[in-house]
């Protein structure tokens, strides 16, 4: 009887389901869900899932700018695809635009996880996707703002003051002796004609 038992526990079959949903969602809106799915035996259910916005979120070609939160979700009883659609869509009064289901083992979905599976191995991952920031600087909040940090941007201007005055000091000089150089007449002057004891070269040699 124990073997009989064990046999009908492990031919017993299930069925998975991948559920999205698309834009913002209440606090309970998962137990809502679990609770409208109680129709097809809900053997389990993962806690959903929710991506970072995108301008065009996959498998929501009509939509944009929006998050979209996965369920994993098993059932002991069947249906389809569209079934399933339909029906969260109604149970859960949400627009079928923003409802997609599909089944884990579709072609789409295989594609999808082999994309997540590069990108992980990748070393260039999208980083504005990340929203916890793990590649982030870490940053003290006394050095950006607070007293400590108004002191050294206050210790800094003055540093960059007194650097100022210092080479202001240092060329002042040296514009003044430049000015004065410049209004001292020459002590050599041009008077025209030959100087006392040194007799005109031309006129000794009869020229003039």
């Amino acid at each position: 009887m124990g073997e009989f038992a064990k046999y009908l526990t492990e031919s017993v079959k299930q069925y998975d389901y991948r559920i999205k949903i698309a834009g913002d969602l209440d606090k309970d809106f998962s137990n809502k869900l679990e609770q409208a799915l109680a129709k097809f035996e809900v053997a389990k259910m993962s806690a959903g899932k929710t991506t970072p916005i995108q301008e065009m979120p996959l498998d929501f070609p009509k939509l944009k700018n929006m998050q979209v939160t996965i369920f994993e979700v098993t059932t002991n009883y069947p249906a389809s695809v569209y079934e399933m659609h339909e029906y969260i869509a109604n149970q859960m009064n949400i627009t079928r635009d923003c409802v997609v289901v599909r089944k884990p083992n579709e072609p789409s979905e295989e594609y999808q996880e082999a994309m997540k599976d590069d990108e992980k191995k990748s070393e260039f991952v999208a980083k504005l996707q990340d929203i916890e920031y793990k590649d982030a600087p870490e940053v003290k909040a006394d050095e950006v703002y607070g007293d400590k940090a108004n002191q050294s941007l206050l210790k800094e201007l003055l540093k960059d003051k007194e650097e100022k005055f210092k080479i202001e000091k240092e060329e002042t000089p040296q514009k003044s002796m430049s000015k004065e150089e410049e209004g001292t007449p020459s002590p050599v002057k041009d008077t025209g004609g030959p100087v006392k004891g040194n007799p005109d070269p031309l006129v000794t040699a009869g020229k003039k």
